[in-house]
Parts: C-alpha cells; sequence; structure tokens
C-alpha cells in the first residue's frame, strides 16, 4: 500500500469515527442466534450471522474492494457527455453493499474474513469522488442510511433495500436532481405518500440460508407505502427514467413513489429481475422508445459491486452508442435465402480511418441474442456476440463496435439473431 493509500484509509477512520475497534467487533465469535452451522460454507449465498438477525453476504458484502477502474469511470463521463448532449441528464447511483449501510449490525466474525470497514468505506467514497471530479453526477446512498435510526434500510436476510432503504435513497437521489441546471424550469406536480401496512417479501435469500439454521429466521419483512400525485403543475413536463435492479424493483419498496414525491416529477421505471447493472438501462437505451422520447434525468441505480467494466467493453460502448445514436450511414443489406434469421451486409464503402459502430434493427423481432461474423478481404472472419438478460424485453436492437479487428477493417459482417429478422429490418453504421 503507498503512503497515499495509507493517509487516507487513516483519514477516513478518523473522521467516520466507525473503525473495526469502535464498531466492537474485536472479540471470539458469538453463538448462533439461531441455531445456524455452516453458513460460510454454502455452494450458494454463503453468509456470516451479524448482529440482531442481520446477515451478510462473504461475497461481496464482506469484500473491502470493488474495482472501479480508470477506463470505467472515462466510459461513465463519456456516457454522461452523450446523454447531455440530448438533453438528458445521468444521475449514477450506485446502492452500497449491506455492510457499508448497516455497520452497527456487523459482527466479530466479519473481521475473520478480513473486512475492514474503515478501508470499504475510504474504497468506496474515493470512486465517488473520482466520478464527481470526472463530471459524473454520482450519488453517495450509503451517508444517511449510516446514521439511521428509524426500520432497517435493509432486510435482515435478503440483500435488497426496504421501504426505509428505499425512502432514504430516494432523498439523496431527488437531493442531486434538482441540482441539475435547468431543472426548476421543468413543471413540479405534487405527490403524497401514505403508509399502507406491512408485507413479506419472497426472499431465495433467506430459504437458502434457513438450511443451515435450526429455527425460524426472520421474514423479509418492510412497512409498505403508496405514493399518488396530487397536484400537476402546468407547462413543460419533466420525466424521470429509473432503470435499475432488483433494489428499485420491489414493489413493497416504492421507490419510483419516493423519488416522484422527493422530485414533483413523473417517474418512469424500467427495471429487470436479477439483471445486474446492464439489463434494464440496455433495454432501455437500445429502445426506440428512448431515442423518440428521451427523459429530461436518466436514473441508473445498480449493486455497488456490479459496477460497469468488471468484466468487457462491449456493455459499456453500447450504451454510449445508444446515447449519442449518430447512426445516419445507410448499408447495403441482403437477407439470406435460406436463413430468416440472417443478415448479409456489405461494408467496404466504408472509411476505415472512422470508428464506426453497427447498429442492427430487427424491425420489431424479439431477439436476444446477436452474432455477428465479421469478414475481410483476405477471407479471414472474427466474431462478435450480443446477449440480453433472459428476463430483459426484447427490443431487437443492438450496437456493436466495429473496432479491434484488422487494420484495414471489415469488408463485410454476417448477422444471425436467435429468431426471423422483421419484414423492414435495417443495418446502418453510426459515428462514434
Amino acid at each position: 500500500m503507498t503512503r497515499c493509500a495509507t493517509f487516507r484509509r487513516r483519514a477516513a477512520a478518523a473522521m467516520l469515527g466507525l473503525g473495526v475497534a469502535s464498531l466492537g467487533l474485536a472479540g471470539p465469535a458469538a453463538a448462533s442466534g439461531y441455531g445456524c452451522r455452516g453458513l460460510a460454507e454454502g455452494q450458494f449465498m454463503a453468509s456470516v450471522e451479524g448482529r440482531e438477525g442481520v446477515f451478510f453476504r462473504l461475497h461481496p458484502d464482506l469484500h473491502n474492494h470493488h474495482p472501479m477502474a480508470p477506463e470505467t469511470i472515462a466510459d461513465l463521463a463519456t456516457l454522461t457527455q452523450a446523454l447531455a448532449a440530448k438533453g438528458t441528464a445521468l444521475i449514477y447511483a450506485p446502492v452500497p453493499v449491506k455492510s457499508l449501510a448497516m455497520p452497527k449490525y456487523l459482527s466479530p466474525a466479519t473481521t475473520n474474513y478480513g473486512f475492514d470497514y474503515s478501508l470499504a468505506t475510504t474504497v468506496y467514497l474515493d470512486a465517488l469522488s473520482q466520478l464527481q471530479a470526472a463530471g459524473v453526477r454520482a450519488v453517495d446512498l450509503r451517508a444517511e442510511m449510516v446514521d439511521a435510526t428509524g426500520p432497517l434500510p435493509y432486510f435482515r436476510t435478503d440483500p435488497r433495500l426496504t421501504a426505509e432503504g428505499a425512502r432514504l435513497a430516494a432523498a439523496a437521489i431527488g437531493a442531486a436532481i434538482k441540482a441539475v441546471p435547468g431543472i426548476e424550469a421543468l413543471a413540479q406536480g405534487r405527490f403524497e405518500t401514505v403508509p399502507t401496512g406491512s408485507a413479506s417479501v419472497a426472499s431465495h435469500a433467506r430459504l437458502v440460508r434457513q438450511r443451515s439454521c435450526a429455527e425460524p429466521l426472520p421474514p423479509a419483512e418492510t412497512a409498505t407505502w403508496k405514493t399518488s400525485r396530487t397536484f400537476r403543475a402546468e407547462g413543460a413536463r419533466g420525466v424521470v427514467a429509473l432503470v435499475g435492479s432488483e433494489h428499485s424493483d420491489t414493489p413493497e419498496a416504492n421507490f419510483a413513489g419516493f423519488l416522484a414525491q422527493q422530485t414533483g416529477l413523473n417517474v418512469v421505471q424500467y427495471s429487470v429481475p436479477g439483471g445486474g447493472a446492464f439489463a434494464a438501462i440496455s433495454t432501455y437505451l437500445t429502445s426506440a422508445e428512448f431515442q423518440n422520447a428521451r427523459p429530461s434525468v436518466l436514473v441508473w441505480e445498480l449493486p455497488q459491486a456490479e459496477a460497469p467494466g468488471l468484466h468487457d467493453d462491449q456493455p459499456m460502448a453500447e450504451l454510449i452508442a445508444a446515447a449519442r445514436h449518430r447512426c445516419d450511414i445507410p448499408l447495403e443489406v441482403a437477407r439470406d435465402a435460406d436463413d430468416p434469421k440472417t443478415l448479409r451486409v456489405d461494408l467496404s464503402t466504408l472509411d476505415t480511418e472512422s470508428a464506426h459502430m453497427l447498429f442492427v434493427d430487427a424491425a420489431g423481432a424479439p431477439a436476444r441474442r446477436a452474432v455477428l461474423a465479421f469478414g475481410n478481404d483476405a477471407g479471414e472472419t472474427r466474431h462478435r456476440e450480443i446477449l440480453r438478460h433472459r428476463a430483459q424485453l426484447p427490443s431487437g436492437r443492438f450496437y456493436a463496435p466495429m473496432t479491434g479487428l484488422w487494420s484495414g477493417g471489415a469488408s463485410s459482417v454476417a448477422v444471425t439473431l436467435d429468431v426471423d429478422f422483421g419484414e423492414h429490418a435495417e443495418v446502418r453504421a453510426c459515428l462514434r
């Protein structure tokens, strides 16, 4: 560790006052309050029992580092700029892992796995700081949760946000939206949120953990709320598109409702349960709906541990291309007489000195998979594949980079889907 990193770690511990010792995490491991054995050895949802029936996953809750590479920060800055160029402000809202938001419930067992709350918090805040310095409106959703004294922001036996967690997250996101220049010019409605009781949420995580415990675990229960519009202002209408994961998808959490109340703006929600960081946002940004009616604000809610750029650069490249959508270069397309799932495209007319993206529009065909077989004049072939999550609403629209193939570029591409192309399918080239 460098001297600078050591200093930041010590400074964070001093400012937060939440080092391992001050949290009371030292000492021998306590016996399970639910007769649990072998939780940490489970093949799925390996866990540690915390205080008062709160459970933490070994992965990713007890990781000190959730990488945010410089390339990812640059991509998010580029996406921010691409959306802003056509009137949409991006709010990047990574939901922190439970251990960062609920440190009071960590148990001595967490230190056995090397978890250091001060270090993990420093890494989290440093990533947000770097994003903000790059021009990304990145929101700290952790701050208010750490100090919360009311209902828990996360379920005890499930990694998702409760209604209270959604309310706190919406407050932080709402403050970021209100700081967007010009947002005050949009019509501000009024929304009212009222309690409707409580509900138990179906939780696979709880069921898996229960197998290792003799006593019944706490149910995944939350207070419930309902948000309704009470006043509609005249004038320009602002729309917030909330694209997210299971955190904002849980109906009982009322995430979108709390966000509407915070901002006074209509919130349209897009989510894919279990879809991780990209499923919802790729569905939305590649859709014709987005291109025809872009929102005033796009909120990207995603789990902190599933940050963009962890695997490859295709998903971010596709989002940036969709945000820009400079796809005005027509290409000659021929249908394969023997295979209605394949289009053959001539690329020989493209300027090889320019970087292009390829835009495939299947004309309404519900495709979830596209395989692109690029060919050059020497008869060589290279393949690229784009997959959609099984729970995504398939738009049949794909963006693929044409860089990194050959120095002379590709002369053709065969695009094959998992379904037949629509009647008016087309392929175009986009300027990057």
